[in-house]
C-alpha cells in the first residue's frame, strides 16, 4: 500500500521530522495540521485525510481495497472508523466491529482490523467474497508466487471473534481457490439454487476454468470491467475453441452480467442446466 501522507506526530517523529521542521513545514505550506496530534503533507490521499479530519481512520472496505483485496461494489464511499472518545461523542457516525473500539493509530486501518469493521457492513456473500479474496492471496503466496500474503487463514478466522453466527457461517462457505469476486458470487448463488458446481478446474488443452457446472458447462467471470488486448483476446478464443473441440459449452460472463444484471443472467444460465446442458451425453436427459 502506498504511503497516504497523513500521520500522527510520533509516526513523523519516526520517519526522523523534527518539531522545528514541523513548525516551518506548517509555515512554509509543506504540511497540514488535519486533526489534534494529526498532519498531512501535499499530495496526501484525499480519502484518508478526511478520515482523520473526522476523527477516524480509514476502515472497511475502502481500506481493505487499498491492500488489494477484492470488494463488491458499494455505494459509501468513506467507511470512517473511530476510537473509543470519538464512538462516545458521534456513535452513529462511524464503522463498528463486533467489540470495543480500539484507538486510531494509522489513517488507513491495517487489513485485519478492516476486515473486523466490514463483517459490520457487508451482507453475508460479501462476507464471502471478501474472504476469498484474502484467502486467495495467501494459498498464491504459500505456493510461491510472487505476491504479499495479507492476511493468513488463522487471522482471518480470528477476525470473527465475537460475530453472531449468521455471520459466522459465511466463512464457512469460502473456498481459497477462487480467483476473483465475481467468481465467488457466481458460485454461491449457483449452490444456493442447488446447481453442483466445481471451481477451478483444470482442463486439457483449455486450461484452469472458473466454474464448472455438471460435467460440461464451464462459466468464467470477469473480475473487474475491462477490455481484452489483442493477445488476451487470441489466448480465450483459442480455448474457445479448445473447449468445443472436447464437446464443453463455454459461456462468458462480464461484471456487470454478475454484479448488475444478475437476474437475466441466472435466468440464463438455470435455462441451459434445466435443458440439461450442462451435463455429458450419457447423462443429458431427452427433451
Amino acid at each position: 500500500m502506498e504511503d497516504p501522507g497523513v500521520h500522527p506526530w510520533a509516526e513523523w517523529q519516526r520517519r526522523g521530522v523534527t518539531r522545528s521542521a514541523l513548525r516551518q513545514g506548517l509555515r512554509n505550506g509543506r504540511f497540514t495540521q488535519v486533526n489534534h496530534g494529526w498532519y498531512a503533507v501535499g499530495g496526501a490521499e484525499p480519502d484518508a485525510v478526511e478520515a482523520v479530519r473526522r476523527g477516524g481512520a480509514l476502515s472497511c472496505l475502502p481500506a481493505l481495497a487499498r491492500h488489494n483485496v477484492w470488494i463488491p461494489p458499494h455505494h459509501q464511499k468513506l467507511h470512517v472508523r473511530g476510537g473509543h472518545r470519538a464512538h462516545a461523542a458521534r456513535p452513529g457516525r462511524f464503522c463498528r466491529q463486533f467489540s470495543r473500539p480500539e484507538p486510531v493509530l494509522a489513517a488507513i486501518d491495517d487489513p485485519l482490523t478492516a476486515l473486523r469493521h466490514a463483517l459490520r457492513c457487508l451482507d453475508p456473500e460479501g462476507i464471502t467474497v471478501v474472504c476469498d479474496s484474502l484467502l486467495n492471496t495467501s494459498l498464491r503466496a504459500m505456493s510461491g508466487e510472487p505476491i504479499a500474503e495479507i492476511l493468513t487463514p488463522t487471522e482471518v478466522e480470528s477476525a470473527f471473534q465475537g460475530a453472531p453466527g449468521y455471520i459466522r457461517r459465511a466463512l464457512d462457505l469460502c473456498d481459497a481457490r477462487a480467483a476473483s469476486g465475481t467468481e465467488t458470487m457466481v458460485r454461491l448463488r449457483l449452490r444456493s439454487k442447488r446447481v453442483k458446481v466445481d471451481l477451478q478446474v483444470e482442463i486439457p488443452e483449455v486450461g484452469h476454468v472458473d466454474l464448472l457446472a455438471g460435467d460440461r458447462l464451464i462459466i468464467e467471470a470477469d473480475s473487474l470491467t475491462y477490455h481484452l488486448g489483442p493477445a488476451e483476446f487470441r489466448t480465450d478464443r483459442h480455448r474457445d475453441q479448445q473447449a468445443a473441440r472436447q464437446g464443453l459449452l463455454h459461456m462468458r460472463l462480464t461484471y456487470e452480467d454478475v454484479v448488475y444484471d444478475w437476474q437475466r443472467t441466472e435466468e440464463i444460465i438455470l435455462s441451459a442446466i434445466r435443458s440439461g446442458h450442462h451435463r455429458g451425453p450419457r447423462r443429458r436427459k431427452v427433451v
